[in-house]
């Protein structure tokens, strides 16, 4: 599939820069369907008409690259993730906001050029039409770069949507790729993009439908998190959050070590697993991932038991 004119630019300076990274790239995006691609080429034209240069796009997707396989190889040797606080976290990632933001575009670029979270990206979008006719407030917790967040509204019409964050820059660039006019017109949307740690929030309306795409390998506590979701949810509340296993990132704190860990700790805080979606490390089987501790991806609707 001949690439559009900006991807096939990018992508030639992500490889000028790192040449080895070839084969990884061009596989995924061989993978990538034609509305994928158009995708990729729109949110690029959507960085550069917010002020985003083309280096600098090629190197926020590079720093994600490079960070992934520094952090694999503190995995490999020392066998746990290098930070287990909120406030590491915070000092190297969420609190410098150059840096944020540069982690931000490379994640969501991930979101097609790597196979692995294209694949939760399409589980998502296939959960989208089962809660196409659901009303009251749609709630994601950690909408960071917005892609999820915008599908959502793309294709649901909830009477409210509401996001939080507890990254400024995560908020703004979340409204800025919704209020942009690239993706679609929301202006008559009842939409609120909160910066708020969702811990600390006591007072949220029961939500309808709960999203939290990659948020609980980032929380130190994830059976709080768990607790917190059950408790500002309604009975039948839509559940979708995406995590990972044995995939160590600079902001990962949590790493429940296998799936049935994962799956144990959902049961003790009230939920029960009604459809799922593991990815393990391109390349790899699940028994391998299992047995080598290699990198899985894993998406999960939830249903309050």
């Amino acid at each position: 599939m001949e690439l559009p004119q900006k991807t096939s630019v990018i992508i030639e300076k992500i490889l000028k820069k790192k040449p080895m990274h070839r084969k990884f790239l061009n596989r995924a995006i061989a993978k990538l369907d034609k509305n994928e691609v158009a995708e990729v080429e729109k949110y690029l034209e959507f960085l550069e008409k917010e002020g985003t240069t083309e280096e600098q796009i090629a190197d926020s997707y590079l720093i994600i690259v490079e960070d992934t396989f520094k952090e694999e190889l503190y995995f490999r040797k020392s066998g746990h993730y290098r930070f287990s606080t909120f406030k590491e976290a915070d000092e190297a990632v969420y609190g410098n906001a150059d840096y944020m933001k540069q982690y931000m575009i490379g994640l969501a670029l991930s979101s097609f050029w790597w196979s692995n979270h294209m694949e939760m990206r399409r589980f998502f979008q296939m959960q989208l039409p089962k809660i196409n006719n659901i009303k009251g407030t749609y709630r994601e917790v950690g909408p960071g770069h917005g892609m999820f967040f915008l599908e959502s509204l793309r294709e649901c019409n909830f009477d409210r949507y509401e996001g939080i964050d507890i990254s400024p820059t995560s908020v703004e660039m979340t409204k800025s790729i919704i209020n942009s006019g690239f993706f679609g017109n929301f202006t008559n949307a009842n939409i609120e993009i909160i910066e708020a740690d969702f811990f600390a929030e006591n007072d949220l309306s029961p939500a309808d439908v709960m999203v939290m795409g990659e948020v609980l390998e980032h929380v130190e506590d994830p059976g709080r998190f768990l607790a917190q979701s059950y408790n500002t949810t309604t009975n039948d509340t839509f559940f979708f959050l995406t995590t990972c296993i044995n995939a160590p990132a600079i902001d990962h704190l949590y790493n429940p070590e296998t799936i049935q860990n994962l799956e144990n700790l959902f049961v003790e805080y009230g939920f029960s697993v009604s459809d799922k979606c593991i990815v393990p490390r391109d390349g790899a089987t699940l028994e391998q991932c299992e047995k080598e501790k290699l990198a899985i991806n894993v998406a999960y609707v939830l249903e309050k038991s």
